[in-house]
């Protein structure tokens, strides 16, 4: 699964790789962007969505809630969408043809099991260098018309790297496939499940941290420390 991530990049540094990367000829200055060190479930996440035409940047609350759902507290449970059967599941399968974002991020954290303790590990790629992982959203309105946009991240089976810690990972989309997951106009399922795989283990990298990531209280450089040997 993936319950933690980062988005430590410097301002300049995002919009100049988003505006090379995606087709967001304005990225707004009010984002309120600033480096995230441990982002939890139901806090806002940077997301970029497509309408088939332009891409389009915005914050997304993590833990999809489903059009239909009766109660936003669902949310807290679906935080992660298994990509083996994502396009069969109700809650999953009309934002799986339609509604397709990416997650931003350059890093998120897992919890190595051992005999009598969890590890936090923080894995990476190997420059520190952005990613995206693949993700659905959903519009959601309370009986007030309160408008949620709300997200859920993809997960596939562990690659060699990550099979040493955990039994899932996101999926990380290959930086050549991230245009075809956003455009809502491919709704081939057979090609757009080919996108779902372990993203290569040797561009990766992982490494012990401190037990300051158990608590989403804590926010700082601290967090994606390595822990001395």
């Amino acid at each position: 699964m993936c319950g933690r991530f980062v988005l430590t990049l410097d301002y300049d540094m995002l919009v100049d790789i988003l505006k090379g990367r995606f087709d967001i000829e304005n990225i707004a200055s009010n984002l309120d962007y600033i480096p995230r060190y441990n982002i939890a479930p139901s806090q806002q996440v940077l997301s970029v969505a497509s309408n088939g035409k332009k891409d389009r940047i915005g914050y997304l609350r993590w833990g999809f809630v489903p059009s239909w759902a009766k109660d936003t507290k669902i949310g807290y449970k679906m935080i992660n969408a298994r990509s083996e059967s994502v396009e069969t599941k109700p809650s999953y399968k009309k934002s799986f043809i339609h509604n397709r974002c990416v997650i931003l991020s350059n890093g998120f954290y897992e919890w190595k099991k051992e005999e009598n303790s969890k590890k936090p590990m923080f894995i990476t790629m190997k420059n520190n260098k952005l990613f995206c992982m693949a993700g659905l959203y959903s519009i959601y309105y309370t009986k007030d018309k309160q408008k949620i946009s709300t997200c859920t991240i993809l997960t596939t089976t562990p690659n060699t790297l990550m099979s040493n810690i955990h039994n899932r990972m996101p999926v990380i989309l290959n930086k050549d496939d991230e245009k075809s997951w956003l455009n809502p106009n491919i709704k081939d399922i057979a090609y757009l499940k080919s996108l779902l795989k372990p993203y290569p283990t040797s561009e990766m990298e992982a490494y012990e941290v401190s037990s300051l990531v158990n608590s989403p209280r804590n926010e700082s450089p601290l967090c994606t420390k390595p822990v001395s040997s």
